[in-house]
This record gives structure tokens, C-alpha cells and sequence, in this order.
């Protein structure tokens, strides 16, 4: 009986030890503040990392007086936390509104990676995306890879010996997690969407926009725009590519304007999303596509929207495209 008794009590611990985190990884199950970060868990060792807290919330931001002290329009950045390696996809806002911005983020991802060497990699080059290189810079371990199209002009931001480029159908493997690239220019030439394997995932940056709709800029970037879309889809749509499209949500890089959407409670972007962009691109060709005047630099002028879809552009360069064959 006694050898039954401690058989028994060996498999309970056995099994207690088993359902137990491993020492060195890291465990958070809702969201967090740390310093100027709020960080929230997508998935086991995938973690949601955006701009703001309490004291600096999004949107408009005002002190005890009232008085409107800053627009926090929070850019997003995703942590993908691998057996051998760490992905940060995305470097936010630059912190203006805090001293302790650098060493906040430096702390986020140092918790949740423990020594494992960390690469940094890009959507996009736009600013509210690479606002935090001065975090990782000075760090000589650290590894940046990047997109070649938006950044082979750009590398004098990165420290020699610390960068390469890759270019679309990379795949990074973080060991026991990979994650593929797909471009889709438009908003840059070069924009990448990254997929992880086998999660139905994908961080879009503003490729496909996240809520308030993708900006372009010229008429390149919408015929580029128009093209990489229908692209994406047909990447999704392969199933060699292994996607469950009815269970895909695309996190994109600004996801707090997700608000402006009708979206359910806790519901993402899937592929309907999509699906309405590409139907949107057609309305504008046909002319029939929903307008909105706006002024957004002087270019951007005119929002044009299908249901939750959305594309900020120019009303006279839409209206040439209308008229293209």
C-alpha cells in the first residue's frame, strides 16, 4: 500500500511539474502596464505592445485643469517570443511625453525574452514606427533585419555590422515558431505583413490600415496598393500557404482605431476585412465608392469607405484612376 500510495503521489507531481511554467519563460495573461507601455497577451509568448498608459491614455490627453495637453495616436509593436530566438516586429512612437521611455521598453522586452538574442524588424519606415531605435542602437547583441525596398536608403540609422536585408518570402524561424513575409505596397513600396505559421496571425503595420483606413499617397502607390491586396488575398486564399481564413485576424499598427469600426466585443480583423478593401479599390474605379472630404497634408483629401474598409487618398488622382483603362 505504501509503494502505491507514493507511486501515486509521484505521478501527481510528475504531472503538477509538467503543467508548470518552465522557470525561464515568462507569464502574463491580461494586460499589463510597464512605464509608458501597456502590453497585452495575442497568443502563448506573443504579446501586443502599444504606447500609452494610464497616466498618457489614447487620444486626446488633458491635466487636472482640463486644458488638452497631447494626442496620443499610439503606433503598435508585436513581441514573438520563440524556443531559441526573440521577433520584435515594429519600434512605436518615438516617448516624447516621458523620460523613461527608452528603459520601458528595454524592460518589456528583456522580461519577456530573459537571454534570448532579439531581432527588431519593420512594417514599414515611417517614423511612428521606428520612433524607439535609440532602445536597441547602443545595444551591440541585438539584430536588426529589414525590409530591403523601404530601408536600403535608410541604413545609416542602424549600426554597422547589426543589419541585413530580406526581401518578400523571408521566413524567420524563432525556433518552434516561424513567421513568413508577404509584401504589399501601397502606403510604402516596400510594406511587409508578417504571418505566423500555423496561428492564423498577421501583423499588417498600416498595409491594409487599422480602423480609420490605409493612407497613399500618390497614384504609384495606389496602383501598387491595388495590385499587392489582391496579391495578399491570393496568398491567404492558397492552401499550401496553410491559412484558416475564417479564423485570420490581421493586427494592425495603430489598433486602438479599430474603435471607429462596428465591430463586435473582442472581435479582430479577419478577412472580410479584406475582402471590403478589395471591393472598395473596385468602387473607386467604377466611381460609385462612398467620399468623405478630409485634409490630411494637403494631398490626402478625400476618405473613401466601404463599410468598415477604408482608403485615404486624393479625390483628383481617383478621379484619373476612374478614367484609366
Amino acid at each position: 500500500m505504501k509503494k502505491l500510495l507514493f507511486f501515486a503521489a509521484f505521478l501527481g507531481l510528475t504531472f503538477s511539474c509538467q503543467n508548470q511554467p518552465k522557470q525561464d519563460e515568462f507569464v502574463q495573461t491580461g494586460p499589463e502596464e510597464v512605464g509608458t507601455y501597456t502590453v497585452s497577451v495575442i497568443d502563448k509568448n506573443i504579446y501586443h505592445l502599444q504606447d500609452y498608459n494610464a497616466a498618457y491614455p489614447v487620444g486626446l490627453v488633458k491635466n487636472d485643469s482640463g486644458q488638452v495637453i497631447g494626442n496620443n495616436n499610439p503606433s503598435d509593436m508585436y513581441l514573438l517570443v520563440g524556443e531559441e530566438r526573440a521577433l520584435l516586429i515594429d519600434l512605436s512612437n518615438e516617448i516624447k511625453w516621458a523620460d523613461n521611455g527608452i528603459e520601458s521598453l528595454q524592460k518589456v522586452v528583456a522580461d519577456r525574452i530573459g537571454n534570448k538574442p532579439l531581432t527588431v524588424t519593420f512594417t514599414h519606415n515611417h517614423g511612428d514606427h521606428t520612433g524607439m531605435l535609440a532602445a536597441f542602437t547602443s545595444n551591440p547583441e541585438v539584430k536588426f533585419l529589414l525590409p530591403k525596398i523601404d530601408f536600403e536608403k535608410l541604413t545609416d540609422k542602424f549600426p554597422s555590422g547589426q543589419y541585413e536585408m530580406f526581401e518578400e518570402g523571408y521566413q524567420f524561424d524563432l525556433g518552434g515558431m516561424k513567421v513568413n513575409t508577404v509584401m504589399v505596397p501601397g502606403h510604402t513600396p516596400g510594406s511587409i505583413v508578417f504571418f505566423v505559421e500555423g496561428k492564423d496571425i498577421c501583423f499588417s503595420g498600416d498595409a491594409i490600415g487599422s480602423g480609420t483606413g490605409v493612407w497613399i499617397f500618390s497614384m504609384d502607390g495606389f496602383l501598387q496598393y491595388k495590385d499587392g491586396v489582391a496579391k495578399l488575398a491570393a496568398y491567404i486564399n492558397d492552401p499550401s500557404n496553410g491559412i484558416n481564413k475564417d479564423n485570420l485576424v490581421f493586427w494592425g499598427g495603430h489598433y486602438h482605431q479599430r474603435e471607429g469600426m462596428e465591430l463586435a466585443e473582442g472581435e479582430g480583423m479577419g478577412f472580410w476585412y479584406l475582402e471590403q478593401t478589395l471591393e472598395l479599390i473596385q468602387q473607386i474605379k467604377d466611381g460609385t465608392a462612398e467620399c468623405t472630404p478630409v485634409n490630411y497634408f494637403g494631398l490626402l483629401n478625400a476618405s473613401f469607405k466601404n463599410k468598415n474598409a477604408g482608403i485615404v487618398w486624393n479625390d483628383s488622382l481617383a478621379n484619373v484612376f476612374c478614367s484609366m483603362e
